[in-house]
């Protein structure tokens, strides 16, 4: 994987930190690449808490490097939906009470979030598992005064909202996507649909939200779709992080891909999705939305080689010209985009969105 690529700066705006005992493995990746920045996107864990400690811990050690977008508490939310659980679900009632209280405290973890010296906010919570854990309309009362809070402190959040398509097709979803629980056509998950309904009241009602939506919003097979949907909302990114079947999506129509991205290039961000379970071993989640032949898991080497496959194959998307190969010998074709496009999609974006350098930290 010694293929060359520009020397452009690059700021990863994507990254998954949750062991800190493996930041050096992270930092050896990024230097790999190279990448003068990156993102560290928090999000909450079952049991209440989130990976925003090790966010910090990365960030007060590298605070010239790291960007870090924090994960909301729930247990105040869920303490109300256990009081009153119809006031958190429905769009029209829950303005006073136990849904005011959960509300108000989403609210008020924005405001602390940007004071503590966070760059932002991460949403996993319109990713349909998660959405089925935490099953509160993204347009509704619970969330409502946080919304208003991001675009009142435009304070940027990056949104994960639906999944590729066949997981809610019980016959194209993969083995191991439904043995983590993705395999979505039981008719108990949100439809895709119903989702993106959900995406497009809010924008509506909040229209200077500093906002990206990860993996591509899901929409890398239906470009048109995608068009249609920046040119609605010109205050909306998209991010790369890779989902299992957005490059070779973008391989199989690049004329139009390469189209896109030129139209566009001021409204996508690049992202790799690593992720430190990975060199752990263990995962919560696919966290490349790849999936390698071994599962990228027999220990911190395969980790590691599985990992910085991942802005190997974006790089070599977004900068070659016509076919190329992986080394696992799956075949895609690059885009061969201009350089001033590959300035604002590996940094200048990024940089639009959540300024440069990053945020200080505050005690």
């Amino acid at each position: 994987m010694d293929t060359p690529f520009a020397s452009l700066p690059i700021v990863d705006g994507h990254v998954h930190f949750v062991h800190p005992e493996r930041m050096d493995e992270i930092l050896a990746l990024m230097d790999a690449v190279p990448c003068a920045r990156f993102h560290l996107v928090c999000v909450p864990n079952r049991d209440g808490s989130t990976h925003n400690p090790a966010a910090l811990y990365f960030k007060e050690r590298h605070p010239d490097r790291t960007y870090i977008s924090g994960a909301l508490d729930y247990r105040a939310a869920l303490a109300d939906a256990a009081e009153a659980p119809s006031r958190l679900t429905s769009r029209n009632g829950g303005r006073d009470g136990a849904s005011k209280r959960g509300a108000e405290s989403l609210a008020r973890q924005v405001r602390e979030l940007k004071a503590r010296g966070f760059d932002g906010l991460k949403l996993i919570e319109g990713k349909p598992e998660v959405r089925k854990l935490l099953p509160y309309p993204l347009d509704g009362p619970l969330y409502a005064a946080m919304w208003a809070a991001l675009e009142r402190e435009q304070f940027p959040v990056v949104c994960h909202v639906a999944d590729p398509d066949i997981f809610w097709d019980r016959a194209r979803c993969p083995n191991w996507a439904r043995q983590k629980g993705w395999d979505y056509s039981d008719g108990s998950y949100p439809a895709k649909d119903d989702l993106y309904a959900e995406v497009a009241a809010i924008l509506g009602r909040h229209p200077r939200l500093k906002i990206t939506f990860a993996h591509f919003y899901f929409l890398s097979a239906d470009l048109r779709r995608a068009a249609r949907f920046l040119d609605d909302h010109p205050t909306v990114c998209f991010d790369l992080a890779p989902h299992m079947e957005m490059y070779r999506d973008f391989s199989q129509t690049p004329g139009a891909a390469r189209d896109f991205f030129l139209r566009y290039q001021d409204r996508i961000i690049y992202g790799t999705d690593v992720d430190t379970r990975v060199l752990q071993g263990a995962s919560d989640e696919a966290p490349s939305r790849l999936t390698p032949r071994n599962g990228g898991r027999d220990g911190a080497s395969d980790g590691y080689r599985f990992l910085l496959s991942i802005p190997w194959l974006i790089r070599s998307l977004l900068e070659k010209d016509g076919p190329f190969a992986m080394p696992d010998g799956q075949r895609y074709h690059g885009l061969g985009l201009p350089l001033e496009a590959l300035q604002k999609i590996y940094a200048g974006n990024f940089e639009r969105m959540y300024g440069a350098p990053p945020a200080p930290l505050r005690s």
